[in-house]
């Protein structure tokens, strides 16, 4: 499916700009397993429920975001 994007190079540079963003996300601290990046067509639906069901629990696995937890403990402190 890669180079086949409709757009001609769509999801080739899409692809390549996920790349970049993971090594951004390891950067600040944040599992770049958290961002994927699946080439598939319109017709691939149940490969597209077994991808999210793989990633829904591949992030339940990570725990909880550590933007999330750092948004929540700022909010509380400034509750106090």
């Amino acid at each position: 499916m890669e180079g086949q994007c409709h757009f001609l190079e769509g999801n080739t540079n899409a692809a390549k700009r996920v790349q970049k963003l993971k090594g951004l996300l390891a950067t600040v601290g944040i599992d770049p397993e958290r961002l994927q990046f699946y080439n598939l067509s319109a017709a691939q639906g149940p490969r597209w429920a077994e991808i999210c069901t793989e990633f829904t629990e591949r992030i339940k696995k990570l725990g909880p975001s550590p933007i999330g937890l750092a948004l929540r403990k700022k909010k509380k402190s400034a509750k106090q």
